[in-house]
């Protein structure tokens, strides 16, 4: 891992030497640090635009499990969370556990 600071601030997002997104694996784009799970992810500084440029962190923020049991202040891991599985219901929940955006992959 970088000695560079890294942040969670959207808009202080840098590349970093060496490092990549944990989702998409872009090596050249704006990394923040995800604050539901430490991750990596990539994220557009001057604009959020859809399958774009930042599509990892708005993606991962507004359409996975993981980010919303965090939000909810969930204990444990979202994976195991009855809470989670009960709001989502026991369909929805499993296909959300398959999306990428839920699994860091690089």
């Amino acid at each position: 891992m970088s000695k560079t600071p890294i942040t969670m601030n959207r808009m202080e997002a840098k590349p970093i030497p060496g490092e990549r997104c944990h989702f998409c694996g872009d090596e050249a784009a704006p990394l923040v640090m995800t604050p539901c799970c430490g991750q990596l992810i990539c994220c557009d500084t001057a604009y959020m635009s859809y399958q774009g440029g930042g599509h990892c962190q708005f993606a991962h923020e507004n359409e996975s499990a993981c980010h919303f049991h965090h939000n909810e202040k969930h204990t444990g891991k979202w994976s195991d969370c009855s809470e989670c599985r009960d709001f989502f219901g026991e369909m929805n929940f499993e296909m959300m556990a398959k999306d990428k955006i839920n699994t860091p992959r690089y």
